[in-house]
This record gives structure tokens, C-alpha cells and sequence, in this order.
């Protein structure tokens, strides 16, 4: 385990070790305020704004944002390698990024050699026969449970921003801005072979038949969760990602490859004078676009018209930033993919501990809007 003293708990931040980690320039933070940022925002990682009072007048900034692992939800975190792959993120790529995402004032997490080989590892492990998957999967998550590596990350607090609001959704003309800053960030990466040079940057294709398989051991409990948009005909869609569901994530993975945000949800995203802000990067991967797009609209699109039009103005702003090898009919097509492998995926949240307040309300309203979108647009 790393020697760096690295705080696991909200109660850790400690003036002193702030201090050290914020360079300063010999200003020493005296005390802090802390508050604890949404029930229902951060499901596997604690954020906390941190008010910072100083010995002297300094330009440093008056409050940070500190993330840690969510001690109830670590071993999901560990398991599926959010808080390092956020942590590598911000280290390596957010400064390059052609889009707004908070700036990183600290970050640190303990190392662990296996992490360079996790790409060899899951794909060993997907190919495995299906029988052995659940084995698998409680094995890994022994292990992730058992792990106790510590994470931290301040970044710049942009309370000054304007939230949106997943629960709330969004409108369309609200939506055609932010798939603007979507189609930019995609274009910037799409077909780049340095996505593949970060060992964290997992592709999407990576673990397709181990999140099948967690999605038909999870189908009954969804089934009891989500009850009413069950009846309503989600069992359908159930039903055919139970006979298809293998070849369906496959074929959304043959087409173009560019950076996911991977969690591009309502609530990952503020405005600050006019511009769209990207936070939250633990689910970061490299994969299709359309999954992005899929994730985006089923989570707060309130309406049941069809999404083509907004589909349009982001297959526009494709082509405006130089992406000329996709077409419309293609985007199209991979979008109903994405819809139906959003599904596969958030399909396993009962073994996500959601809280009792406005968790479990923002995924019962997810799934309404998801509906919706199948319904409508495939």
C-alpha cells in the first residue's frame, strides 16, 4: 500500500493535510466547513464541498470538491474500477479534454500491479464458459471487497454553475446544447489509437458476456424493483435482451470507437456561461458513441416523441467538428443498440445500495423515461 497518507474518511480532512497536498505557496488552511453534496448523486463515491479558511489572504481557491469511496458501495466501486479509473483520468487526460470538466487540485490513490493487467484478466475471464460467470463474479467480489485501497481527489468547486437536474430532466433545447458538447468531445477522439495506450481506458467490448450474465441473475430482482414499468412492457425488452442480449452488445461494439464519459447522466453535467461541464468520470471508457447518446437521452428526456431530431443535431455536430465516416442511418441504428444495452446494464442496480431518498426516485424515473425511449425510438 502506498506510504502517502491518503484520508479514507470525510472526517480525515484534516487543515494540516490539506495544507501539505494544496501547494500553497506557505498559506496554511486553518479550518474547513464541510458539506455533503446530494443523496442520490454519488452511488459509490462520497463528495463533499470543503469551505477553507486560511492564515492569510492567499488567491487559492475558497472551497474544494473532495471524492472518496462510499465505504457502503467500495467493493462495486473497487469491483468495476471507478475510483481508479477516475483518479487516472484526471491525471492524464482532463487537461487535454476539448470540452469543460473540473480542474484536478490534488489526487492520489494506492497503486496495485494487477490494475495494468485488467484488460488481459476480464478478457480471459468473459470467455469463460456462462456456468462458471457467477463463480466468477462472487469471486471478484471477495476480492474487491477486501481490497481497502484508498482514493482521493479534490477538484475546483463549480457551485457557480448551473446544475441541471436528472430527476427534474431536461428539455430539448436544453438537450441539443449538451449533445453539441457531446458530438465534440466524441469527435476529438473518434478512431484515436491513443485510447488504447491507457491501460485503465477499458474497452466497452471488454465484459459483454459477464454483464449479460449479471443481468439475467438480476432480471427477477429488477422485475421487483421496478415493478410498474415492468408491466408497462419493460418485461419485453427483458425478454428479448434474454435471447439477443449477447449479440445485441456485440454488434453496437463493431462500430466507431471513441472516449466514452460512460456515466453521461443529468446530474454529470452543469452550464457555466453557456458552456457545458462534464464532472464525474468513474465509468470512462472507450467504446461506441451511440452509448453515450443512449445513456444521455433515457435518463431525463420527459417526452414521448421521437429523439431523431435531436440525433440529427448531434450526427450535425459530428460532421461540423470533421467526422465524416458515419452516417445518420448508422448513428440511427446504433442508438436502438445503445437503448437496449443501457437496459442490459442498468438492469443489475439492486446490487447498488441506492439509499431511501432521491436514489430510489431517480432510478424508478429513469426507467420510466428509458421505457419511453424504447417504446418510441425502436
Amino acid at each position: 500500500m502506498n506510504d502517502i497518507y491518503i484520508p479514507e474518511t470525510p472526517q480525515q480532512l484534516e487543515p494540516q493535510w490539506l495544507s501539505d497536498v494544496l501547494s500553497l505557496g506557505g498559506v496554511r488552511v486553518t479550518s474547513t466547513q464541510q458539506q455533503v453534496l446530494g443523496d442520490g448523486e454519488g452511488f459509490v463515491g462520497d463528495i463533499l464541498q470543503l469551505k477553507l479558511q486560511f492564515d492569510a489572504q492567499t488567491d487559492a481557491p475558497q472551497s474544494v470538491i473532495a471524492k472518496l469511496p462510499k465505504l457502503e458501495n467500495r467493493a462495486m466501486g473497487e469491483l468495476i474500477g471507478a475510483y481508479e479509473r477516475e483518479n487516472m483520468f484526471y491525471m492524464t487526460m482532463a487537461n487535454g479534454l476539448p470540452v469543460n470538466a473540473p480542474e484536478m487540485y490534488y489526487g492520489e490513490f494506492d497503486r496495485d500491479a494487477a490494475s495494468e493487467k485488467q484488460e488481459e484478466i476480464l478478457r480471459s475471464a468473459d470467455k469463460l464458459p456462462s456456468f462458471l460467470h457467477g463463480v466468477m463474479n462472487k469471486l471478484a467480489w471477495w476480492i474487491a471487497a477486501r481490497k481497502n485501497r484508498r482514493y482521493i481527489l479534490l477538484l475546483e468547486d463549480i457551485s457557480d454553475a448551473q446544475p441541471f437536474d436528472q430527476l427534474a430532466g431536461a428539455s430539448r433545447e436544453d438537450y441539443a446544447a449538451i449533445l453539441r458538447a457531446v458530438a465534440k468531445l466524441h469527435a476529438h477522439y473518434w478512431g484515436s489509437d491513443d485510447l488504447s495506450n491507457h491501460f485503465w481506458l477499458l474497452p466497452m467490448d471488454i465484459d459483454i458476456n459477464m454483464r449479460y450474465q449479471m443481468m439475467l441473475r438480476a432480471r427477477a430482482n429488477y422485475e421487483k424493483l421496478f415493478a410498474d414499468v415492468t408491466q408497462q412492457g419493460m418485461g419485453t425488452y427483458l425478454d428479448e435482451l434474454q435471447e439477443q442480449g449477447l449479440s445485441i452488445a456485440r454488434g453496437l461494439c463493431t462500430g466507431p470507437i471513441t472516449l466514452l464519459h460512460g456515466d453521461l447522466r443529468l446530474d454529470n453535467l452543469f452550464s457555466r456561461d453557456g458552456e457545458v461541464v462534464f464532472i464525474d468520470w468513474q465509468l470512462v471508457r472507450r467504446g461506441p458513441p451511440a452509448y453515450d447518446v443512449a445513456y444521455l437521452l433515457s435518463c431525463g428526456l420527459h417526452d414521448q416523441e421521437s429523439a431523431d431530431p435531436l440525433l440529427a443535431i448531434y450526427h450535425q455536430a459530428l460532421v461540423d467538428a470533421g467526422v465524416a465516416d458515419y452516417s445518420f442511418e448508422e448513428l440511427l441504428a446504433d442508438y436502438r443498440l445503445a437503448l437496449k444495452s443501457v437496459l442490459m446494464n442498468l438492469s443489475t442496480v439492486d446490487q447498488v445500495d441506492l439509499g431511501s431518498g432521491r436514489g430510489v426516485v431517480l432510478l424508478e424515473a429513469w426507467m420510466q423515461r428509458l421505457l419511453w425511449r424504447l417504446q418510441t425510438d425502436t
